[in-house]
């Protein structure tokens, strides 16, 4: 996904925000003001930090899923060496060189299931080698079905849950903007056809401000 993924519903915004405000302007004309979606998420800090994290996420779930592929035609036994040399703090050479050769036992294995899987008259050999092979593919491919549901799953919930950070965040920020300028009406740009108040800049500067812990600090250093 990229970085405009979280931009769908970075401001599903009221037509009127807030009403606070509104209410505020009491007999005076609404004031109208949009936010420039695009440059808002170009220039929000906070949203690139955010959506570095969910890369970094998805890629950790598809290595795991990855690996586990990768070791679809071996054994139990075989199949935990592989991914507990996947996951080694230190990665050596001769740990390298063992997860290839398993790589290459579980493909040769398949390439066997699929040559006996076409072949007509299976020796009696051949026969129970296949239900043999045969069974751990269909183990497997149960248990990759299931890891890829939760993987979608895992990464649907992270999606939605950085997304209501990023949404939260601006629609506050927007609030804070609305309430100081005494806006009555704040709407996406894209909508705005005519006229009205750019508050992008505004919107940002609430956004990137330092959190009153971290601008102490920056202060007494």
């Amino acid at each position: 996904m990229r970085r405009a993924v979280f931009c769908i519903t970075l401001l599903a915004l009221a037509a009127a925000l807030p009403v606070g405000a509104a209410r505020a302007a009491g007999s005076n004309p609404p004031v109208l003001a949009y936010v420039d979606m695009d440059k808002l998420s170009a220039g929000y800090k906070g949203m690139q930090d955010l959506n570095q994290q969910f890369q970094q996420f998805r890629a950790q779930k598809d290595a795991e899923l990855e690996r586990q592929h990768k070791a679809r035609l071996l054994n139990d036994e075989e199949r935990q060496e592989y991914l507990d040399l996947a996951t080694v703090a230190a990665p050596t050479e001769q740990r390298d060189k063992r997860m290839k050769e398993l790589e290459e036992l579980s493909n040769q294995r398949e390439r066997r299931l699929f040559t006996l899987r076409e072949k007509k008259d299976r020796t009696p050999d051949e026969e129970t080698e296949f239900q043999q092979l045969n069974a751990i593919y269909e183990k497997r491919m149960s248990e990759l079905a299931k890891l890829q549901h939760e993987r979608d799953q895992a990464v649907t919930a992270k999606y939605q849950e950085l997304s209501k950070i990023i949404t939260d965040s601006v629609d506050a920020a927007v609030k804070v903007v609305a309430e100081e300028k005494k806006l009555t009406i704040v709407l996406r740009k894209e909508v705005v056809l005519w006229g009205g108040v750019d508050i992008t800049d505004d919107v940002l500067a609430k956004l990137n401000a330092p959190a009153p812990a971290e601008k102490k600090s920056k202060e007494t250093k």
